[in-house]
């Protein structure tokens, strides 16, 4: 699992080291896809919580991959999960979090793929 958690006007992102890094790296892929998804619901979050005139300090947003059982090694789902910080009612803490939803970048992206190249360069 990896947890985003802007504290203090910056973000600090956690590992629960599930996933061991390669050797010579800091970070294993897997936390990094995580983390760039965590990532951008979390500044997506701040941004429409300070645009709402809300404190987004202390938002915590966490990621947990869940790895296909069968097929090509692959990522078949992750669950994003929002802390939120303070007494929102739960009808706010829903339309922020579908708002964030449809502006990640990230998100957007996991959720309906993306082509990908591969080439050799000289």
């Amino acid at each position: 699992m990896i947890s985003v958690l802007w504290s203090n006007h910056s973000y600090t992102v956690s590992s629960d080291n599930t996933y061991e890094a390669p050797a010579g790296a800091s970070q294993s892929p897997m936390d990094i896809l995580c983390e760039s998804l965590g990532m951008c619901i979390a500044v997506s979050l701040v941004r429409l919580m300070g645009d709402a005139g809300l404190d987004s300090n202390l938002l915590t947003v966490e990621v947990v991959p869940h790895k296909a059982h069968g097929g090509a090694p692959r990522v078949e789902n992750m669950n994003v999960s929002v802390i939120f910080p303070g007494s929102l009612s739960t009808e706010i803490k829903e339309k922020l979090l579908l708002q964030a939803s449809r502006v990640c970048t990230i998100g957007n992206t996991l959720k309906r793929g993306s082509e990908i190249t591969y080439e050799i360069k000289p």
